[in-house]
Parts: structure tokens; C-alpha cells; sequence
């Protein structure tokens, strides 16, 4: 929808542009442009780029073109470089009409060089717009009183390290934040991917291809994969970068909650766990720049955690090509943000092995036994649990420690207060026990780390039932166990795991 606004906003000042007498409509861009003498010196570079014959031709095109003025601070050096000559020229021209109403405040519009830009309709990014909408054939041409420089996208300048250079602006973090910059890189990795590569036959065995090596190689990075794309020049971040000291001030609260079985993947995994609460969707800015969004003193994000912002704790800025980066001295992260509660819901029935419920089968199946239900407390509030039953109807009847299991992931290692919500309507008082990940003997849990509590018949209320300890960062296992005698059943709405922070 918003493309098509867009595209119609267009079209209607292009028909209307066409109606009227106007000598430069004969014209091509290129033609507007070699007639303009103030924006000669830009229409230099255009002339030396591979730009030239482009705006000469039938396809519809917007051009931004810095006066003269503008264009007098330009490494000159630019021109003897042809890669980037072609992207600075190339930065200052979309394949698209855009036209001074279109922006609705602001538009976010792509250019060739492929970096995109904030355009609203008096500006484009810092530069001004001195003279708008002027028509020509093919186009539209606007005159702007600053160059629009090719910027890093957030990733980049993450990643790379050194000062501005020719038409660059910004090429990387410093010396100050270079542990967090070289952890995003050892999470580089690759792969091949067969469908893209050279396949030399096919395995006579499998009849699978045979790709040709260093062919249809894919280039990733984990922190990328389970976060965002910082490198996606079609959308917007701000990503907060820790110095060295504030990163190893965080790490130094937060590494025992994360241990594992090395010392370096100890650090690994606690560098994950802060830093990936660095990035948030959106341009967050206190200087009210266009199409950004004003910063609060907290900002919440996509995992659900508070990011405290102080802005008096900012070492520098960079505005990338696709958002901001804020590179500060610290963010004083409240551990108990960083080390949530787990909740495990008793009606979550995935199969083994992902997050969910699976059952002891060794005597056989029960499937007739176990009941998902949806009901409503005595408020009229909706409640869902798991409620497996003995001595139904059909006649099954559960053995002694009867169990129903829960992988869990990402589980600290922690003190954890349990705490569940189990809803007994039958007619019989039963009890339950839970153990977490312990060894099956003959598919039995041998050893309850919560021992067998009364599940008390219409309690609505959440109950406390003990403590868990988990000495091993990661995943994990869950099974609430039936008793050993008397009433053989299991029911919970759910389970709750509070980290006891220290």
C-alpha cells in the first residue's frame, strides 16, 4: 500500500507536470544537467562516471545534484578512481520518480549505489533542497546544497576499524570498542550451498550432486543470524557499541549466569547474552533529525530487555546508511533483565526434542489419557493446562511415576525458585514431584529434585515447591513425575522458574 501511495503520488504530479508548456520537458536530465552552471562541477563527476549515457536514456530517474559550493570540499582524487567515483555519483541518483509532495514526512529512497537515504520535502539527509522539481523527459532534477556521501551501513563500520577516507564517511570503530568489534567478527562462517555451486556430477551411490569445490561458497555470521541484519541497507537500526571497560564491566556481573564447560565459552556465550541486546528496529536520536524517533531514557529490546540509555555516556555517533550507531562507554544493564524467568506451559505439545511435552511410553502408549484443556476459573478468567488422567473410562491406567517431559533452552545456571499453577477439579487428591534433566533408569527419572507435593484439589493459586540449581548453561530437561501409589495422575496450567539473583 505504501508503494502504491507512493507511485501514485508520482503519477499525479508527473500528469500534472505534463500539462504544462515547459521548454525542459524536450530535454533530457543529462541535457537539464550539461545547461545548469551551478551544478557544473557535479556534472563533471557525472560526465567521468558510468552515469552519463544513464540519464540520457528513456528511463525515469531522480537526481539530487549538489551545487558548486557543495562540491568544492570533494576529494578530487574521487575522479581517478573509478569504483569510487561510480558510487559517489551513483549515490546521488534513484530509479525512481520523487517528487517534493511524495514524502508523507519522510520516504526512505534507495539509490543506485545501493545505500539509501532519508527524504523529506524540503531536504535529503543533511543536505538542503535549494531548488525542487525540476521536470525534465525522463525525470526529475533537485539541486541540493551538500553531497551526499556513501556511508557505512551499521555492520561495516562495526566491523572494520579506521578513520574517514576519500569518499567514505566513517570507515570504523577505534581503538575504544574493539573487543566487542572482534567477537561480531569471530562469528563469521561458511558454507556451500550445492543449489548455487559448479556440480562436477553426481555420487553414483546417493545420486546427490558433487559440487565443485570453492564453488557456491555462502559467507554468514551467527550474531547476524539470531539478531538482525545489520548489513539490510532496506531497513533501519540504532545499534549501541560497549567500550572494551563497559563490556568487560557487564561481563563481569553476568558470566556466571552463563557458564559452561570452557572458560572460553564461557565468555562467548555472556558476550552473546549482552550484546544482542544492543540492536533495536528504528533511528533513535536526541537531535529530532527526520524519520527518527526521540530517545527515551530506556529503550526495550526485540528479546524483551530493558536497554538503559544514558546519553551523557556516549563517546561518539555515526550516522550509518541504514540507521545509527551509538558507541558508549557503558550500558548498565539490571542483571535480573538479563536472567529471566522461565515459563514452562503444561498444554505445549511439540514433538521430542523441540520445546514441548513427550510422555512415558515403556508399557505402552496412553494418548487417551492426556487431555489439553481450555476452562474457566471461578472469575470467569481462561485458563489452559495438561491434565493426564488414571483410570478412565477406557480402562488404561497409568503406572507409578508416570511422566511428562519438557526440553527447555537456555537455561542459567542459577538457584531457580519453582513456582507452579496446577488446577486438581477431579474428585481425588493426588500428588506430583518435577525433576530436571537427570538420568533415566528403565525410563524412570531417578531422583526428584522437587519431591512429590499434594496438588490440592480447586487451588487457582500459583504454589511454591521448592528450589532447582543448575550448574551447566544451555539446555535442559523438565519432567513432572507422578507418585508411586494412590492416585496416579499429572496436572499443571504451569511451571515457573524465578533465578535467584546474587
Amino acid at each position: 500500500m505504501l508503494i502504491a501511495s507512493v507511485f501514485a503520488s508520482c503519477k499525479n504530479q508527473w500528469d500534472e507536470h505534463n500539462m504544462i508548456t515547459d521548454p525542459s520537458l524536450s530535454v533530457n536530465l543529462q541535457d537539464q544537467i550539461n545547461g545548469n552552471a551551478s551544478i557544473s562541477l557535479f556534472n563533471q563527476y557525472i560526465a567521468k562516471s558510468k552515469y552519463s549515457s544513464v540519464l540520457a536514456s528513456s528511463k525515469s530517474f531522480t537526481v539530487w545534484a549538489p551545487n558548486n559550493a557543495a562540491m568544492a570540499n570533494v576529494d578530487p582524487g574521487i575522479l581517478a578512481d573509478t569504483a569510487r567515483l561510480n558510487q559517489f555519483v551513483g549515490n546521488h541518483i534513484s530509479y525512481q520518480l520523487y517528487t517534493t509532495d511524495v514524502p508523507q514526512p519522510t520516504v526512505r529512497v534507495q539509490m543506485v549505489s545501493g545505500k539509501s537515504e532519508t527524504f523529506t520535502k524540503t531536504s535529503i539527509e543533511a543536505a538542503t533542497i535549494v531548488s525542487a522539481n525540476r521536470y525534465a523527459s525522463n525525470g526529475v532534477l533537485h539541486i541540493i546544497n551538500r553531497v551526499l556521501r556513501p556511508k557505512l551501513n551499521i555492520w561495516d563500520y562495526a566491523t572494520n576499524t579506521g578513520a574517514a577516507t576519500g569518499n567514505t564517511q566513517g570507515a570504523g570503530l577505534t581503538t575504544d570498542a574493539l573487543q566487542e568489534q572482534a567477537y561480531l567478527r569471530s562469528q563469521n562462517y561458511s558454507y556451500q550451498d550445492t543449489s548455487l555451486a559448479e556440480i562436477t556430477g553426481y555420487d553414483p551411490l546417493t545420486g546427490k550432486p558433487i559440487p565443485k569445490p570453492g564453488t557456491g561458497i555462502v559467507n554468514k555470521n551467527r550474531y547476524k543470524d539470531q539478531t538482525v541484519n545489520l548489513s539490510d541497507e532496506t531497513k533501519q537500526y540504532t545499534f549501541f557499541v560497549m567500550a572494551d571497560a563497559g563490556l568487560n564491566n557487564q561481563l563481569s556481573k553476568v558470566s556466571k549466569y552463563f557458564t559452561t564447560s570452557t572458560v572460553d565459552s564461557t565468555t562467548q556465550v555472556s558476550t552473546f547474552n549482552i550484546i544482542k541486546d544492543l540492536v533495536v528496529p528504528g533511528v533513535y536520536s536526541t537531535k529530532n533529525e527526520p524519520g527518527s524517533i526521540a530517545m527515551p531514557d530506556t529503550i526495550v529490546s526485540p528479546f524483551g530487555v530493558k536497554i538503559p540509555v544514558n546519553m551523557n555516556d556516549t563517546i561518539r555517533s555515526y550516522n550509518a546508511s541504514n540507521g545509527k550507531v551509538y558507541v558508549m562507554k557503558d550500558v548498565f544493564f539490571r542483571v535480573q533483565d538479563k536472567i529471566p524467568a522461565i515459563v514452562i506451559q503444561g498444554e505445549s505439545n511439540p514433538v521430542y526434542g523441540t520445546p514441548g511435552a513427550w510422555f512415558r511410553t515403556d508399557n505402552g502408549s496412553r494418548a487417551s489419557n492426556i487431555y489439553y484443556r481450555v476452562k474457566n476459573d471461578p472469575n470467569g478468567v481462561q485458563w489452559k493446562d495438561i491434565y493426564i488422567e488414571n483410570n478412565t473410562s477406557n480402562g488404561v491406567n497409568l503406572p507409578a511415576q508416570y511422566w511428562a517431559g519438557y526440553p527447555l533452552k537456555n537455561v542459567n545456571t542459577a538457584t531457580y525458585k519453582v513456582y507452579i499453577r496446577a488446577i486438581n477439579d477431579s474428585k481425588n487428591v493426588f500428588s506430583e514431584g518435577i525433576s530436571f534433566c537427570t538420568p533415566l533408569t528403565g525410563n524412570i527419572p531417578t531422583l526428584l529434585n522437587i519431591p512429590y507435593f499434594q496438588v490440592s484439589q480447586n487451588n487457582f493459586s500459583e504454589v511454591y515447591v521448592g528450589n532447582y540449581t543448575n550448574t551447566k548453561y544451555g539446555y535442559n530437561s523438565m519432567f513432572v513425575v507422578a507418585n508411586t501409589t494412590g492416585t496416579i495422575s499429572i496436572t499443571f496450567d504451569y511451571i515457573k522458574l524465578v533465578p535467584v539473583i546474587q
